[in-house]
């Protein structure tokens, strides 16, 4: 290994080995990737939806985006896109429950799923800048009550003939009741509305949270 002036400086600390801090240095290195992946998924999976999903499920939700990742570079369509994120969902329902133990529902598979890609494709233009470009308009965006209540206040028409007729049941907004169809709708929503970044409405929430504040 060529010697830098942090080696040099190593080399003038008592017990420790320039050659061996080196290795260290290379190995986190190349592992630096996947643990980047793995802390955002931390991060996105915990405070959205971990709360009620089961025990344990967050290190399930991290090993799935260390794999989930490496495919994102072949996806050049919102077909490819929407393929790969329905993939997700149910491998995602099918592994990590409820903590009352029954099925995940699409509505909170969605959640923690969402939060990640915002978080690794939007805010930190990964896995590379050409592919986060690529995938921007593609995103979904994270659904929630607050952005929910939001839209369907603002845009009572859509609400009223595209989601309302979805819902089966009397409820509020609520994730566990969420189903593929009623996703969907909301998703083509977004995109018509904004198609050069969809995402963009995943604000509201943060915005709507701020005391006193409306969009």
């Amino acid at each position: 290994m060529p010697r830098t002036e942090t080696s040099k400086t190593l080399d003038r600390l008592k017990g420790i080995d320039p050659r061996t801090v080196g290795d260290l240095i290379a190995a986190l290195l190349a592992q630096e990737p996947e643990a980047v992946v793995r802390v955002m998924a931390f991060m996105s999976y915990n405070p959205s939806i971990g709360r009620v999903l089961q025990k344990g499920g967050v290190g399930i939700f991290q090993d799935m985006t260390v794999e989930k990742v490496k495919r994102l570079g072949n996806i050049n369509s919102a077909i490819d896109f929407d393929k790969f994120h329905s993939n997700w969902i149910e491998q995602l329902t099918q592994e990590i429950k409820r903590n009352n133990l029954r099925q995940c529902s699409f509505g909170q598979a969605q959640k923690a799923i969402n939060v990640f890609l915002k978080l690794y494709v939007d805010w930190a233009k990964l896995p590379d800048k050409a592919t986060a470009s690529k995938l921007l308009p593609l995103l979904h965006v994270p659904l929630d009550s607050i952005l929910m209540k939001t839209i369907a206040k603002k845009f009572p028409e859509f609400f009223e003939s595209k989601i309302k007729p979805l819902r089966h049941y009397n409820y509020t907004h609520s994730l566990s009741k969420i189903g593929e169809e009623e996703y969907k709708a909301w998703q083509t929503f977004f995109r018509q509305s904004y198609p050069d970044r969809p995402i963009l409405f995943d604000i509201i929430w943060a915005l709507r949270r701020r005391a006193g504040y409306d969009v």
